[in-house]
């Protein structure tokens, strides 16, 4: 029973210790010093303490880095695809000025020129594809 009773002391000299009375303070310190298993306690107990509040910190901050993130994140995603948007309108808005007014000079002939081409007569002799080499399935 005197172990919880002095566990009790130590979470109050941890925990409240501001609210102690020096001469509470100083006779705690005391027995700390001259009986080594309430130092071992002692020290064990805080060692514990600073842990559980290391972790608090570390959650605390990894919690406010998670909510910054999320934040960061949708400004970022908000500037991408306000600047995709003003491309995309751009171009649909700015391409029709360019087609109509295209130049023709660098297409040769006329517009129904250009599929009555016929191929030099010295070009059907020397193509890999000849009448010979098709062979025909008649039914």
């Amino acid at each position: 029973m005197e172990k919880n009773n002095f566990q009790d002391r130590i979470d109050e000299y941890l925990l409240h210790g501001n609210n102690m009375s020096e001469e509470d303070k100083a006779q705690f310190l005391k027995e700390i010093e001259e009986d080594a298993e309430k130092r071992e306690q002692y020290e064990f107990t805080k060692s514990v303490k600073e842990a559980v509040k290391s972790r608090g910190d570390k959650l605390k901050a990894m919690a406010e880095f998670q909510k910054e993130m999320k934040h960061g994140h949708r400004k970022v995603w908000l500037w991408i695809s306000s600047i995709a948007a003003v491309l995309v309108i751009g171009f649909f808005a700015i391409n029709p000025l360019f087609v109509e007014n295209a130049p023709t000079d660098n297409v040769r002939g006329d517009e129904d020129d250009v599929f009555e081409v016929t191929a030099p007569a010295d070009s059907i002799g020397n193509d890999s594809t000849s009448t010979d080499s098709i062979t025909l399935h008649h039914e």
